[in-house]
């Protein structure tokens, strides 16, 4: 049997094979983290998630990067009236309304949203014409774009989702109309903001976790509890780990959340330093390499969605990070692609699937235009 290993070397099946490799590790990661069962039940709904978006992949790989562009104010639109159902019709689950269940699945709308902003602002940026090179044009779309989605979050209320969209609209906006006046005026709002955001619209827990984050050893057995367990999950792997399947922390029941929120505690564990290395390396090369090709791209519309998915990818991974070794704040962020969750591995399947979908065809548009 030959391999043709001219496939590995197409730039955009390289983000598809990295980007399934990820979700690849994943299910091996959650496969017996269950007690007494051979494979964990997470493992086989990730590998039913895994075919799913194997499939949407085939699928947007028929499309034409116009048909992105004209679908960007359809799938921003969509996203906000399931974002409005989810707060009359949706499922509750730990303290948040932010799920919608059908035929025996759910589907969480927030993931839905981050990737529809991205493609929106593209669009309406690329469409600018003579006001292109007006920053308070492009900053007031941004934020403008950005605000909706955020405050029926909030009302949810899922604080993760929603910090997370926000730094993904900050990053976008400011890289594409940087200016540092606004930068520093925003700085100050947000302090200014603060005192009053702390007092009145922050729940107890939360404050709870932001003071724990930084002594989590003040409640050991209460709020500070998972940020102890997940360094202590991640530091008894060592260097070469304790072998697949042999996470004590997850097995015996003292990580909570762990195919979810800490799921790359379970890997570390399992892997080692080694393993860790070898994922962080993986994701690196899905956030940095689609950047690279945004200087060849002459679309402005291409290269916002390529920035944007970039910073969806690294926000969500580098957050999650940091929260398992105890330098972030414990806010329920998962680790894209990699955490256990449907519609959070369809989005982010999708979102690289794009990514190779653009640089596969962006020759073409820099020729004809999209």
């Amino acid at each position: 049997m030959q391999i043709n290993f001219r496939f590995f070397q197409k730039p955009h099946y390289k983000i598809l094979v990295v980007g399934y490799l990820i979700i690849l590790l994943s299910c091996i990661n959650l496969s017996q983290i269950n007690p007494n069962k051979i494979i964990s039940i997470y493992t086989l709904k990730q590998f039913f998630w895994l075919s799913l978006s194997i499939l949407f992949t085939f699928v947007i790989f028929r499309f034409r990067l116009r048909s992105i562009k004209d679908i960007s104010l359809i799938l921003y639109l969509f996203s906000i009236i399931l974002l409005i159902f989810v707060l009359v019709f949706g499922r509750e689950i730990s303290g948040a309304k932010s799920w919608i269940k059908f035929w025996g699945l759910s589907f969480q709308p927030t993931e839905l949203v981050k990737i529809s902003y991205i493609f929106l602002t593209a669009k309406i940026y690329s469409e600018l014409g003579s006001y292109s090179k007006s920053l308070l044009i492009k900053y007031f779309i941004g934020l403008s774009l950005f605000l909706i989605p955020f405050i029926l979050i909030l009302l949810q209320p899922d604080f993760g989702s929603a910090f997370i969209l926000f730094l993904i609209s900050m990053t976008v906006v400011i890289s594409f109309s940087f200016n540092k006046k606004f930068l520093l005026s925003l700085l100050l709002i947000g302090i200014f903001l603060a005192i009053p955001i702390w007092n009145n619209y922050l729940e107890p827990y939360q404050k709870q976790r932001i003071i724990n984050f930084i002594k989590p050893e003040n409640d050991p057995r209460g709020f500070g509890y998972n940020a102890i367990q997940s360094k202590i999950s991640v530091g008894s792997g060592g260097i070469f780990g304790k072998g697949i399947g042999n996470s004590s922390q997850a097995k015996l029941g003292f990580l909570p959340e762990n195919h979810t929120d800490f799921a790359f505690s379970v890997w570390a564990e399992q892997t080692g330093l080694f393993g860790s290395l070898i994922l962080i390396l993986l994701y690196f090369f899905l956030i940095i390499y689609p950047l690279t090709f945004i200087s060849r791209i002459n679309d402005l519309f291409l290269k916002v969605i390529i920035f944007g998915l970039s910073s969806y990818f690294f926000l969500h991974f580098i957050i999650n990070l940091f929260m398992t070794v105890g330098l972030f704040p414990i806010i329920g962020i998962p680790m894209i692609l990699f955490s256990y969750g449907g519609s959070s591995l369809i989005c982010a399947s999708f979102a690289f699937s794009i990514q190779a979908l653009i640089i596969s065809a962006f020759r073409d548009v820099n020729r004809l235009g999209v």
